[in-house]
């Protein structure tokens, strides 16, 4: 699959000569040769703006765009404009770019296949079931005293929800406290903590301090939910295991080079 732009498929035009057997010439420029697929792509790109017109006047209106960038492509390297030192440093930065991105989809191509896609999802969903689910609402005030009013208030029957509209002061209190369902990780390991000690339908006992203030804590439900079909998240995952994969082998390739950090001043920067 050629993934070149046309104007630096022009720049490397024998190389792609060579690769472009079995895709037809339809057209040349003063002797250089127009592909099929070059039409092709161009076509593509054009169709949207031509709804309605049949494909053969797109096929057309396509080369024709072909031919006129030849064109311009062999007038800017007549003015030679190809010699021009900010083209060079651009065309030198679009080569580093091209070589990055080919060199990364080989190395993923041949370390990344559907067993190890189907390790990771047995890693991220042990026991055909996916990761703990927290379902609880708090009640937030400034002080413990406030925290144990709200405490004996629930001990008497009082509504949750209600006593956190009264009493919270977080933002949750116009919804009765609710903070609806949250991972592990996903709040302070105090109120976590407090929040996994309950069994549901039950509300902490004590005051759970954190540095946002003081909490009454209700838990509605902890659970794993099954886990989703592998096809659902093979493409999620395939992601997830090409930044492990990528990311490992940066580790390496920095670990093997010496890197200097300069300030503008060229001086070294202070670590």
């Amino acid at each position: 699959m050629r993934l070149f732009p046309f104007a630096l498929a022009a720049v490397l035009a024998p190389a792609l000569a060579f690769a472009q057997a079995g895709d037809p010439v339809v057209a040349k420029v003063n002797g250089e040769p127009v592909y099929q697929s070059d039409v092709d792509r161009q076509a593509a790109e054009i169709a949207p703006t031509m709804q309605g017109a049949p494909p053969s006047l797109i096929r057309r209106t396509a080369r024709q765009r072909v031919i006129e960038s030849v064109l311009i492509y062999a007038a800017a390297e007549a003015a030679g404009f190809d010699r021009q030192p900010d083209f060079q440093r651009q065309l030198a930065q679009q080569r580093r770019t091209l070589l990055t991105q080919y060199y990364m989809l080989s190395y993923l191509q041949e370390r990344i296949d559907n067993a190890r896609i189907q390790a990771l999802y047995k890693e991220n969903y042990p026991d055909g079931k996916g990761k703990l689910e927290i379902h609880a609402s708090h009640i937030l005030v400034a002080d413990e005293d406030a925290a144990r009013t709200v405490i004996a208030e629930l001990d008497k029957g009082g509504d949750f929800a209600a006593l956190a509209e009264q009493h919270s002061i977080g933002p949750t209190k116009s919804r009765g406290g609710d903070l609806g369902t949250f991972g592990k990780g996903r709040m302070v390991p105090a109120f976590e903590k407090a929040a996994l000690a309950l069994k549901p339908g039950a509300y902490s006992k004590e005051p759970v301090k954190t540095r946002f203030g003081w909490h009454v804590i209700l838990l509605h439900s902890k659970e794993r939910p099954p886990a989703p079909d592998f096809t659902q998240v093979r493409g999620p995952l395939a992601r997830q295991l090409s930044e492990q994969i990528l990311q490992k082998h940066l580790d390496e390739l920095s670990a093997d080079a010496q890197i200097e950090l300069l300030n503008a001043d060229g001086t070294a920067e202070s670590q």
